[in-house]
């Protein structure tokens, strides 16, 4: 798991992380700014897979690839059981990334207030299990994008 160096650069440190899942090896934080030309401020699901963030060999879906109806607890839980890696936007920090580590149903399976959510935050580099119904609330951010993730699997 990689941190975040720079206050906005959440997003590139859970790129990273997915990256360094994959035993490829990364660019540092610095070089990996340069590679992809990027300027100060937030990043978002379109600016990373139109830069190919993620390189070559990837199954790559995000929320474009799902109606918002079908966007889900349910739907990251699906993800990782596939073996998905999962990044997604709340609003820990305001309007932030973090990269989703497990998803445990805890007793019943349709009752969420039970289930908790692993989650890397690359701002403070620590691992945070939250309640499951807590991260859906938050799971967005103030400029209107609903339910934004990217979940990343090898081709290989």
């Amino acid at each position: 798991m990689l941190r975040q160096e720079r206050d906005w650069t959440c997003s590139i440190a859970a790129v990273r992380t997915i990256l360094s899942a994959f035993k490829e090896r990364h660019l540092s934080e610095t070089a990996f700014i340069k590679k992809y030309n990027l300027n100060v401020g937030p990043h978002y699901t379109e600016e990373i897979l139109n830069k190919k963030m993620f390189g070559e060999n990837k199954k790559i879906l995000s929320h474009f690839d799902f109606s918002e109806e079908d966007i889900s607890l349910k739907l990251l839980n699906n993800l990782l059981a596939q073996k998905y890696y999962i990044m997604a936007e709340c609003m820990y920090n305001y309007a932030h990334w973090v990269v989703i580590l497990a998803y445990l149903a805890v007793g019943n399976k349709t009752n969420t207030e039970k289930h908790r959510i692993l989650i890397y935050e690359p701002y403070y580099d620590e691992t945070r299990l939250v309640r499951a119904d807590e991260f859906d609330t938050m799971w967005c951010d103030p400029n209107g994008h609903k339910h934004e993730f990217i979940a990343v699997m090898s081709e290989k």
